[in-house]
């Protein structure tokens, strides 16, 4: 019995040994029969779920490891792996919901030979199965993706990405995708890459929009089917080619107690708007905000500029500066806003004490805390575009009068020529910081002789009364040196009386008026200027001489006088033409008795007496002689008692005359014929003999009596002087 036993040892050993090789471990590929039923139903037919996307390759960092997609509901799925090393000689791995398994090769698949994998993924009583891939796991190798540190910079209007190749995996293919802000992925291609020790991309770069991009690379088989892409690599965070801008606004105020000038900046930062994976807090995509402060005076200190985060107060001294905000992102500074601080020009006159000896100049100011620096500045007033000169004093105690003190001498060039000067003095405990001066004064200071330099030119007189005159002048340099000139003296004599006076002007005026100048005197007149310390030099002197002055009248007044005058004229000239025009067509002038006939005498019988011998005859005759003469008779005689005194009438005939004045008038309203009228020329009362006092006239006592005694009493009665405003015309 010895020999069979001894037989059936070596036999269960083997058959021990070939259960043991076939027992199925937990990471081991098991080649028993799968723990689903219905292994073989397959997929059913035009159905888009289940596994897909294989792929099985070696890791570099050590290992093997297949992956693959499921479509579909995941929820009960439990997925195999299977291996084929040969037909009939398959195993699996259980993987359960995982899509992705790692081995090695002591995990019973060979690595070295072609293995045919696929993948079954088993819910309830379904089976849905992978397409099978053909592959030796040794030579298909799975890259890294890019390492985490890529260097991206702007180029030709595109975004160009490089990176170390990794140890091993060169002449990879690479890919990228990118994405904007709500918008999916977008793959592209970079190439293959040379194994020249780093790798590079070329990407599109979007102008107005941030943008996260990501690589992965794979083996690049010539001629061949690539390996399995490596996973994608971090995103990469791209802002926009012209990141926007805050709109900020400065607000200066002035200078206060502290010599310093608070600065408000009001902006507001604008919302970016950023891919999904660009959202942390470094992203890369982020653009931050900086202010870029550049102190323009006091040129010789150590440190002029300043890089700041934008904040919303600033304090500065009273120098000229230079803001700018600056938007800066990956790539550096961006596009920035600007603003000009101009220095701080108010002045405190006397501020500054400025002697000049023959060893050279020395400043003297009050002096601020101990161990500061001070920064002298001094520039010719009107050169703002020149740079200013300045000078650096150390640190050091101040004197007992609490002064602090700065001397030049004249080798130096400072201040060398005659000119105003605007001097400023800057004070600071760290003067390499441009934030940390202050501004301790400002003044003006006129260097050279002011007495002589500010003496006024161009004086003139000018008369403007019988007492008052006006002297003017050019403004004295010194003028033009704010807080330098204090006031101009006028000073003018009497040089017949030698009387002396002293007029005082603002420094602003160049006119002064001098009254009660007395009328016929000679006068001379002089200006000076004068600083608050120094007395300046006289003007040349001027000579004037006080006459009469006629003020021409207003030419309105002439024009109006010379209107008035003429218009009277010719209304005088009217009023006589025209009355005398109308009262000749009215009243045609009388005969007078003198060129008339009707008093004439013959020669003979100019020495008799003529006497009518009744009325009758004297009315036959009138009658006769006017229907010959086709004229009437009309007699004038001065019947006022004021005028008419130059006619020559006795006595007895003014009586008759009076007497026949008295004869009561007949009333009659009608007129007598214009023959038949008696007009009294050059006399105020007229008797006029309407048609039925003639007839009534005739054979009365009156006419009988009264008119024979006139007519014979003027004929009778000798004249001296000749007829005189009596006329008869027939």
């Amino acid at each position: 019995m010895g020999q069979p036993v001894a037989r059936l040892i070596p036999l269960l050993l083997l058959l021990l040994c070939k259960q043991g090789a076939e027992a199925c471990g937990p990471s081991r590929c098991c080649f028993q029969d799968l723990p689903y039923q219905d292994a073989d139903s397959g997929s059913p037919p035009g159905s888009a779920s289940g596994p897909r996307d294989l792929h099985c390759y070696r890791i570099i960092d050590g290992g093997y490891e297949c992956s693959w997609e499921y479509e579909g509901p995941t929820a009960g799925v439990s997925h195999f792996l299977r291996c084929c090393l040969k037909p009939g000689r398959c195993c699996y791995f259980a993987a359960g919901s995982a899509t992705k398994l790692q081995f090695s090769d002591q995990d019973g698949v060979s690595v070295l030979y072609a293995v045919t994998f696929w993948v079954e993924s088993w819910a309830t009583n379904r089976t849905e199965k992978s397409p099978k891939i053909t592959l030796k796991l040794y030579s298909s190798v799975k890259y890294n993706p890019p390492p985490g540190d890529i260097k991206v910079s702007r180029s030709a209007g595109q975004l160009r990405m490089e990176w170390e190749t990794p140890d091993g995996q060169g002449g990879a293919e690479v890919q990228f995708r990118h994405r904007t802000p709500g918008r999916p992925w977008k793959l592209g291609d970079c190439g293959h890459q040379d194994d020249a020790g780093f790798e590079s991309c070329l990407c599109p770069l979007e102008k107005d929009m941030a943008q996260e991009l990501q690589l992965r690379r794979r083996q690049d088989r010539s001629g061949a089917l690539g390996g399995p892409w490596s996973s994608w690599s971090n995103p990469v965070c791209i802002p926009s080619e012209t990141p926007p801008q805050p709109k900020v606004r400065f607000l200066v105020e002035p200078l206060g107690p502290n010599r310093r000038r608070r600065v408000t900046l009001q902006w507001q930062q604008p919302q970016l708007q950023l891919p999904e994976g660009c959202r942390g807090p470094k992203s890369g995509a982020e653009v931050t905000y900086h202010l870029h402060l550049h102190m323009l005076s006091c040129r010789c200190k150590a440190q002029a500029t300043k890089t700041l985060r934008l904040s919303r107060m600033l304090s500065l001294s009273g120098a000229a500066y230079d803001l700018a905000v600056i938007a800066r992102d990956r790539f550096g500074p961006g596009p920035n806003q600007s603003c000009h601080i101009p220095a701080h020009t108010r002045t405190e006159p006397g501020a500054v004490n400025i002697s000049t000896g023959a060893n050279g100049t020395t400043m003297r100011w009050p002096a601020q805390a101990p161990g500061l620096t001070y920064c002298i500045e001094w520039q010719p007033q009107g050169q703002d575009g020149i740079p200013a000169t300045c000078a650096l004093t150390e640190p050091k105690d101040r004197d007992p009068a609490g002064m602090a003190t700065y001397h030049w001498s004249r080798a130096s060039g400072a201040m060398g020529q005659e000119a105003c000067y605007r001097i400023t003095i800057f004070a600071s405990a760290h003067p390499e910081k441009p934030i940390s001066w202050s501004t301790i004064l400002s003044s003006y200071h006129f260097e050279g002789n002011a007495s002589v330099a500010g003496s006024p030119q161009h004086v003139s007189v000018k008369t403007l009364g019988l007492d008052s005159v006006s002297v003017n002048w050019m403004p004295s340099l010194l003028s033009t040196c704010p807080g330098v000139l204090k006031e101009y003296v006028v000073h003018y004599w009497d040089e017949d009386s030698d009387q002396v006076s002293e007029l005082p002007v603002n420094s602003t005026e160049t006119q002064a008026i001098l009254g009660g100048l007395r009328a016929g005197a000679t006068y001379s007149v002089k200006v000076r200027a004068d600083t608050a310390t120094l007395r300046g030099a006289w003007s040349q002197p001027q000579r004037f001489h006080m006459v009469q002055v006629f003020e021409l009248p207003d030419l309105s007044v002439v024009f109006a006088s010379l209107g008035s005058f003429l218009s009277i004229l010719l209304l005088g000239v009217l009023v006589y033409l025209n009355p005398n025009r109308a009262f000749r067509h009215l009243c045609p002038p009388l005969p007078t008795p003198c060129a008339s006939t009707a008093v004439k005498f013959l020669g003979s019988q100019e020495k008799q007496a003529w006497q009518w011998t009744s009325p009758a005859d004297f009315l036959q005759e009138e009658k006769e002689e006017e229907e010959s003469l086709n004229e009437a008779l009309v007699v004038t005689m001065p019947w006022d008692k004021g005028e008419g005194a130059d006619v020559d009438i006795p006595e007895p005939l003014k009586d008759k005359m009076e007497l026949l004045q008295r004869v009561p008038e007949p009333a009659l309203d009608t007129e007598l014929p214009l023959e038949d009228r008696r007009q009294v020329q050059g006399y105020p009362e007229v008797v006029t003999l309407r048609p039925g006092e003639q007839d009534n006239l005739e054979g009365s006592p009156a006419q009988e009596a009264g008119l024979t005694l006139v007519l014979e009493d003027i004929v009778q009665s000798p004249r001296a002087s000749g007829p005189q405003h009596v006329g008869l015309d027939a």
